[in-house]
């Protein structure tokens, strides 16, 4: 986990165009200790990681390693995935849904779909 920390602060970091006093002057987190997050020695705290996250403009998910994709916005063809999507129908077993780099299977797509009918259900009930 320290490893993809490391490794993934200091892309976005360098992505954003940021030096590591650039880093300080907005954040206030000390270069050394930002120096440390990004050479494996030490992690940051969830508000810190937060506020590098908001800064360098991604994703906590994604410096935690729970996504490949640095952002959270959706691409258009999700946006209009999403609309079209009804769980009490086939168009999210026919749609196209990825996961980790790779397509769901029909039988994968199904039983998301019955696990979110369940999980939606509960959740009506309460």
């Amino acid at each position: 986990m320290l490893k993809l920390y490391s490794e993934r602060l200091k892309e976005a970091r360098i992505k954003a165009g940021f030096t590591q006093i650039q880093v300080k002057d907005h954040t206030g987190i000390n270069n050394k200790t930002l120096s440390g997050y990004e050479n494996k020695i030490s992690e940051p705290d969830y508000e810190t990681l937060k506020k590098l996250c908001d800064l360098y403009g991604v994703t906590t998910d994604w410096v935690l390693g729970h996504t490949n994709n640095p952002n959270s916005d959706l691409s258009e063809a999700e946006r209009v995935m999403v609309k079209k999507v009804d769980l009490d129908d086939d168009s999210f077993i026919k749609g196209d849904f990825n996961f980790a780099g790779r397509e769901l299977s029909v039988e994968e797509k199904k039983e998301l779909q019955a696990m979110a009918r369940l999980f939606l259900n509960r959740k009506k009930g309460s």
